[in-house]
């Protein structure tokens, strides 16, 4: 017994020091390499990851989770495809900090952004009566070829950052895309919709699910959306499906 206790004491001491030498380790690397905040440049302290205190603060959140009528995100759907709750947690505008969040997370490789923004979701929603008997969290596709180019997809980062703070797994091949539509940025409502129909095949394993929901970057006409909707809709007419997002455009 006291051989046992012995070791056991050992290996508490050796586990202190060990996440002692790493928190060192992390405030030496802070020191040398300093990281900026993506919003505002500023220098971040070591307890920040991508965006600073100051500017999470200000950030526009759309507090759709306090909402008891329906939010902006939900009338966009209203008579295009039967969606049964939604949420975003930014409104986005080309002129709000929201913009750099977004161009970090697609174009310039920072998948820890989408992580990070997708556990504060996680923390607001996680409890929440409209989601919490969600199944699955299915990031929307991107074609092969743009995951290559940019190394992830973003909608799955936001997705495990979810899934890091809320117990429901990350389901990545419910939903495939079936070829390179390149950038919808400059389309309209119109032409995002004809761009994205027919493009999305749904795989058989999601008949094990009742509820999942669908995970964005940022949703803008809703087409993209929609058309995956459609698509889950036509095989699984009873399954429930959510929808939620980093940001809307307002």
């Amino acid at each position: 017994m006291s051989q046992l206790l012995q070791r056991t004491g050992t290996a508490s001491t050796n586990s202190f020091f060990k996440v002692k030498v790493l928190k060192f380790w992390d405030g030496f690397l802070h020191l040398l390499f300093p990281s900026s905040c993506i919003c505002c440049q500023g220098e971040l302290i070591q307890s920040e990851k991508s965006c600073c205190s100051n500017c999470k603060s200000e950030l526009p959140f759309t507090r759709f989770e306090l909402y008891e009528e329906e939010t902006d995100l939900d009338q966009l759907f209203w008579g295009r495809v039967n969606i049964d709750s939604t949420f975003s947690l930014l409104y986005y505008e080309k002129t709000n900090s929201v913009k750099p969040i977004l161009q970090a997370l697609k174009y310039k490789g920072r998948s820890d952004v989408g992580i990070e923004f997708g556990e504060m979701i996680g923390n607001v929603l996680k409890d929440h009566p409209k989601f919490n008997s969600i199944e699955a969290f299915v990031p929307v596709p991107i074609h092969i070829k743009k995951r290559y180019t940019r190394g992830y997809n973003q909608s799955e980062m936001i997705a495990k950052g979810m899934a890091n703070v809320w117990s429901v797994k990350v389901a990545p091949n419910l939903i495939s895309k079936s070829k390179h539509t390149g950038s919808q940025t400059t389309l309209g409502r119109f032409k995002r919709w004809d761009n994205v129909e027919n493009l999305f095949t749904v795989n058989h394993e999601m008949e094990q699910f009742k509820h999942i929901a669908i995970v964005d970057d940022v949703v803008t006409t809703g087409a993209t959306l929609e058309s995956i909707v459609r698509s889950i809709r036509e095989i699984y007419p009873s399954i429930q499906i959510s929808v939620i997002s980093l940001a809307l455009t307002k």
